[in-house]
């Protein structure tokens, strides 16, 4: 059986162009439970899990998953409630890591584990437990990054896997060591790497037999700029291969550039840089069955680039997600981040006053300072959904509340300009079509352009007379964001319309019926 979607398309008060959206039903592929989900860098801000008005923001994004405890920050993290510095960073550890002639971290990454180890403190320690049970809370799945730089503990990976067990932690995978590329002096050599990991595989396995876990690629797309092509080859070239699953980043943006050049460029990343990118590149490295698992996304790497605030970028996560789920190895792909402070732009959700200043203040004056930062009467936070997490909120309620996945293809309508690869322009229309594990028809839509579309549904070229129900969020401006001070400026809308339903401009859709 076919569906035919066909959407008129045109600029406001300008005749339209056809654009058909065909769904082919006769064949479909399985779709990884919870595909879409969140880096969840809880160790970096002084939010609490059990915080009742964090967990009403999250409940609305429906994330698959969440990694715990998130990245850079799981440097120095000992997870451990047992010992005397477990839910924390542990100084010893850190200072091990940001000391030395040269230190093995500095820059950024040793700025984020000084912060974090001040702001974990601050909040009496991030654990696991209450990790697990936000994460059943919000009806989600894990990825745990396991600390494999610092972590000497005996046994620490297998009494971490057995504490999961014991929290009914539904772990979706483990991933070793976040991004030890980027750490020369800590492993020179992907083969240093994998050497150094496989203490912790065992340790996982014996407690977990047959657990996902997955050693980490660089990929294309690492978020600095640089070339980690040698890494890459390396970790292919190891053996034996013990690991059963690859762990990768993507930041297609390493620098802060024009507004326009950024979107053009994400334009040509959804075109060129989605499935083909796995095919052409990770697969031939890792194996075209080996399930891999992209545990932080964004547009741009810089926290300071506004554009990851913007309507545009949630528009590009949410095609970037929807076409990488195509993908049959593709087995997640997770948004970084869930929630940061306000001077990272990368949260999906933000809050008016991320209360860093205050916290720091008090463990400068005494470093023993704890505090329950979602009763203190300092710090009471209050939240609120960025442009992208709306758009991701959208996409969410068709990709997590399905199971199978229909193959869908667009011809006709607007195009779009793109930068690099072969330059040439793009339809701004893209579709992806769902079954609902409640056996419901989701068709996820974005739109790049501003095109103003009146979008009728055929089933096998007839009229479809049911009535759907439509949730969108979009605006006349790609650059649209939500802010503080204005924080309802972009919205969801939802509708029930018969045919022809409306498709605005720069707008992420969900048609269900």
């Amino acid at each position: 059986m076919a569906l035919a979607l066909a959407v008129y398309c045109a600029p406001v008060g300008i005749a339209g162009t056809i654009v058909a959206i065909n769904v082919k039903t006769q064949t479909s592929a399985p779709l990884a439970t919870g595909f879409s989900g969140f880096n969840m860098p809880q160790l970096r801000n002084g939010v609490e899990y059990h915080d009742p008005k964090f967990v009403y923001a999250v409940g609305p994004l429906k994330p698959g998953w969440l990694r715990f405890p998130g990245g850079t920050a799981s440097m120095a993290y000992d997870w451990n409630p047992a010992d005397s510095s477990g839910g924390h960073i542990d100084i010893g550890w850190m200072n091990s890591l940001i000391t030395g002639n040269p230190a093995s971290v500095s820059g950024q990454p040793a700025n984020i584990l000084m912060a974090s180890q001040q702001l974990t403190q601050a909040k009496g320690g991030v654990y696991l437990s209450e990790f697990a049970t936000f994460v059943n809370a919000v009806g989600s799945q894990a990825i745990i990054c396991f600390n494999g730089f610092t972590d000497t503990n005996p046994g620490s990976a297998s009494l971490m896997a057995q504490a999961a067990q014991g929290a009914e932690l539904p772990v979706a995978e483990w991933e070793l060591a976040n991004e030890p590329y980027v750490y020369p002096i800590i492993f020179p050599s992907a083969a240093s790497y994998a050497n150094a990991m496989n203490p912790y595989f065992t340790g996982i396995t014996s407690a977990t037999p047959g657990a996902t876990i997955a050693l980490f690629m660089a990929g294309t797309y690492p978020g600095n700029g640089v070339n980690y092509s040698s890494w890459d080859s390396g970790m292919s070239a190891y053996t034996p291969v013990y690991w059963n699953a690859v762990s990768t980043h993507a930041y297609p943006i390493p620098r802060i550039q024009s507004i326009s050049t950024t979107a053009q460029t994400l334009n040509g990343i959804l075109a060129h840089a989605t499935a083909d990118y796995i095919n052409s590149y990770l697969n031939p490295l890792v194996g075209s069955n080996t399930p891999i698992y992209i545990t932080e996304l964004n547009c741009c790497a810089p926290d300071s680039d506004k554009f990851l605030t913007f309507l545009y970028n949630g528009i590009f996560l949410a095609e970037y997600i929807a076409r990488m789920s195509s993908v049959p190895n593709v087995k997640g792909v997770g948004v970084n981040s869930l929630y940061t402070d306000n001077y990272d732009y990368h949260g999906i959700i933000q809050s008016v006053n991320d209360y860093e200043s205050y916290l720091l203040n008090q463990v400068a004056a005494n470093p023993n300072f704890s505090t329950d930062t979602a009763t203190d009467p300092n710090t009471q936070f209050q939240f609120y959904m960025s442009a992208p997490g709306l758009a991701l909120e959208v996409a969410n309620q068709a990709i997590n509340s399905s199971n199978r996945i229909w193959p869908t293809t667009v011809t006709g309508g607007p195009l779009v300009a793109i930068q690099g690869f072969d330059g040439k322009a793009i339809p701004a229309v893209y579709a992806q079509a769902y079954r609902g594990t409640d056996g419901s028809h989701y068709v996820l839509i974005t739109n790049k352009s501003s095109s103003v579309c009146s979008t009728t549904i055929q089933l096998n070229g007839v009229h479809v007379s049911a009535t759907m129900s439509i949730t969108t969020v979009s605006n006349t401006s790609a650059y649209a964001s939500n802010t503080a001070t204005a924080q309802n400026n972009v919205l969801i809308q939802t509708a029930t319309s018969n045919n022809p339903i409306a498709l605005g401009p720069y707008s992420v859709t969900v048609v269900k019926w």
